[in-house]
């Protein structure tokens, strides 16, 4: 399976959001789409620079990126759009049903190419911490497809709640882990899932 996470800046997410549902459908019928999130930050954590983040899912071991790039919702005057094709590099625990109080992590990871083994080892190593934390509910690490895009890696992890998030990160335990992503340009937040669309095969 292939993925498409577009970030989506604050001055351009009026208008994607408008149109995300429609453009989505459009991409069923073109590109075989088989799902697609829409998740806006309701809180910055460290250096967040997007209101949005867009996760699509499609059938197939490639996609037309050309295509892809024309379909989706974007408008350059609008304000900053970044792109990315992803391969899905680790998922923990299978997907829930997302219910109002629950809450996710989105980190975008701007790391470069070659510095993606050291951060998925730090984030193998954090993940442990997490998933054995109550509230846990998965977690979904994307690698991106080419070695220049500007985000190589991406985390969307579920928790049941915010607090419940907040919670692991208080914990002692987790400090070592805080200092060394403290090396990384890192951009995570807590944000709410406005939008969940899924199709069968």
């Amino acid at each position: 399976m292939i993925y498409w996470i577009d970030v989506v800046d604050a001055v351009a997410a009026p208008s994607y959001a408008d149109r995300w549902q429609d453009h989505a459908l459009a991409l069923r019928e073109r590109c075989s789409l088989r799902s697609a999130e829409l998740f806006k930050v309701t809180e910055p954590i460290r250096d967040v620079n997007y209101a949005l983040l867009s996760v699509h899912a499609f059938d197939g071991t490639d996609v037309d990126e050309a295509a892809l790039r024309g379909a989706l919702p974007r408008d350059a005057s609008a304000g900053v759009i970044q792109g990315t094709k992803c391969r899905l590099g680790v998922m923990l625990s299978e997907l829930s049903r997302a219910l109002p109080d629950h809450a996710w992590l989105i980190n975008p990871f701007e790391v470069s190419e070659a510095q993606i083994p050291d951060v998925i080892e730090m984030w193998d190593r954090a993940k442990d911490h997490m998933a054995a934390h109550p509230g846990f509910l998965n977690a979904r690490l994307f690698r991106a497809a080419s070695p220049s895009a500007t985000y190589g890696l991406f985390n969307v992890s579920q928790w049941r709640s915010a607090e419940d998030f907040k919670e692991s990160l208080r914990d002692a335990a987790y400090d070592r882990h805080r200092q060394r992503s403290m090396t990384y340009r890192l951009h995570p937040s807590i944000c709410t899932q406005t939008h969940c669309l899924s199709f069968g095969r």
